[in-house]
């Protein structure tokens, strides 16, 4: 199931569907009836994948696990800049219920891409940006005393010597071959009633999250148009 989506994401992103602006929000500015605004960073839906000169994507654990790292050490350093507290969910101490969010937000980001941005608009929202994970999540506001929880779904594939030279191959036939891609999105999700107050979403060339460098690039471009708090008076 995990595999469909990832090639479903993959496929929508690349395939040029997007309409719309990349980002879309509902809300202008983060609020909380604490200090500042207490956004929850899920464990980052980070993978790595090699794809071999057959076309298979076989899972990366070094790769993931160095990109999933550098990811959350950006993100620290860019709630700084939102004025907001970030608090960190360990997925080794996540419940059963609450792992399943990840799965529900990848699915639900997917839905967005192809009814949201892409060609297959739904008639039952008439344009309107309404989407959510739904009034459940509000058990994490309760765990986790936070307004705001941070979604990522993030997918690297990078082609393997022996896909390189089966697509210069192909080229010299006069047929394309996929030499990998990289694309993700992120959602903020409001913990009282689950909507999905922000979302964005970038394609190939976002940046190299296996270097520090990298990340850095990636959570600029992925974040960057997250809505700020109220606390300096100036919402973004």
């Amino acid at each position: 199931m995990k595999l469909k989506i990832i090639s479903l994401v993959t496929l929508i992103v690349m395939s040029g569907c997007a309409v719309t602006p990349n980002t879309v929000q509902t809300v202008n500015s983060l609020e909380s009836a604490g200090e500042k605004p207490r956004v929850l960073l899920m464990p980052p839906d980070v993978r790595y994948y090699l794809l071999t000169a057959g076309g298979v994507s076989e899972p990366h654990e070094e790769w993931t696990t160095a990109a999933q790292q550098n990811f959350r050490n950006e993100v620290r350093a860019f709630a700084a800049t939102r004025d907001a507290n970030l608090v960190e969910a360990d997925r080794d101490s996540l419940s059963e219920e609450e792992i399943v969010y990840e799965t529900l937000h990848s699915a639900v980001g997917t839905s967005l891409l192809m009814h949201h941005y892409g060609a297959l608009k739904l008639p039952s929202k008439n344009g309107r940006f309404d989407w959510s994970l739904g009034p459940g999540v509000a058990s994490l506001r309760q765990q986790y005393d936070a307004d705001y929880a941070l979604f990522v779904h993030y997918r690297d594939y990078q082609a393997s010597g022996g896909r390189v030279a089966f697509a210069i191959l192909a080229a010299a036939a006069g047929v394309g071959v996929g030499m990998g891609s990289e694309s993700g999105f992120a959602s903020l999700v409001d913990l009282d009633t689950g909507d999905i107050v922000w979302f964005n979403m970038v394609v190939a060339g976002s940046g190299e999250l296996r270097d520090v460098e990298g990340a850095r690039k990636t959570v600029a471009k992925l974040l960057d148009t997250m809505p700020r708090s109220q606390v300096n008076g100036s919402p973004e």
